[in-house]
């Protein structure tokens, strides 16, 4: 049983160990790449293209965008930009620049956030990691001048692109293939229906053998009802030292 526990910790640690918080632009190409905290890059740099946009979608009514990641591009009256706001009759109005760049994690995604548009436009696009030809979908205006979209591409799954585009080795499946994350969650849940395994088939055993009811048909039930007690003081023993040390320093007292 004291496996069981310790594989609950090592797992905990491994799923948690998998999350990733931060996406830090890299300075050689700040809109360009940033690296994940596991040392993976995300990297757009062969999607973008060097003078003109890469992608066009129509934004409903009278209005469609224009976005590249990477590169600058102008078209129409928007110069410079990374997303542009066309008009039906031609007139364009920056939505986000090259220059004003952030990348931020939302759950497994990663969002490049384009500031620096007219009227302080900005331009949200989330990354999907994904297939094939690299598409990209208007999402809508979330709130005054902050216009999503969405951007699935191969190269918006973690390590798979470089500068030259997918890498020799991305015919893995874009689901990660031995993505950490991915083993993680099926590592939780072979370990879930051992457990459930565990319990039914313990339980089965002490009804059936040994005739026990009640909460006697409860496998190793003394261990089960001391966890609790267990936890509180593997707890303690560990931080009552701090705790000691932080009660000393407010008392004034030190040791001799």
């Amino acid at each position: 049983m004291k496996l069981t526990i310790v594989m609950v910790l090592l797992l905990g640690s491994y799923v948690s160990g998998q999350t990733q918080d931060s996406c830090t632009a890299l300075p050689d190409n700040p809109s360009c790449v940033c690296s994940l905290q596991d040392g993976r890059n995300i990297d757009l740099r062969s999607v973008g293209k060097s003078s003109e946009p890469a992608f066009s979608v129509d934004g409903g009514g009278k209005w469609s965008y224009t976005y590249n990641p990477c590169y600058p591009y102008s078209t129409g009256s928007c110069e410079n930009v990374a997303i542009c706001q066309l008009e039906n009759g031609g007139q364009g109005r920056a939505v986000g620049t090259q220059k004003d760049v952030k990348f931020d994690v939302v759950g497994t995604d990663v969002l490049i956030t384009y500031s620096g548009g007219v009227d302080k436009r900005e331009g949200l696009v989330t990354l999907k990691c994904g297939s094939g030809k690299s598409v990209l979908k208007f999402d809508g205006e979330n709130e005054s001048y902050k216009y999503s979209f969405t951007l699935t591409s191969q190269c918006a799954c973690p390590g798979k692109c470089d500068a030259d585009g997918p890498k020799s080795d991305a015919s893995e499946s874009d689901s990660g293939g031995s993505d950490p994350g991915v083993v993680g969650i099926v590592l939780l849940c072979v370990f879930f229906v051992a457990v459930v395994v565990y319990f039914v088939a313990g339980m089965v055993i002490m009804r059936v053998k040994y005739d026990k009811t009640g909460s006697d048909i409860i496998p190793q039930k003394e261990f089960w009802f001391q966890l609790p007690f267990l936890v509180k003081d593997g707890i303690l023993f560990t931080f009552s030292p701090c705790i000691a040390y932080f009660v000393n320093r407010k008392s004034g007292y030190s040791s001799m």
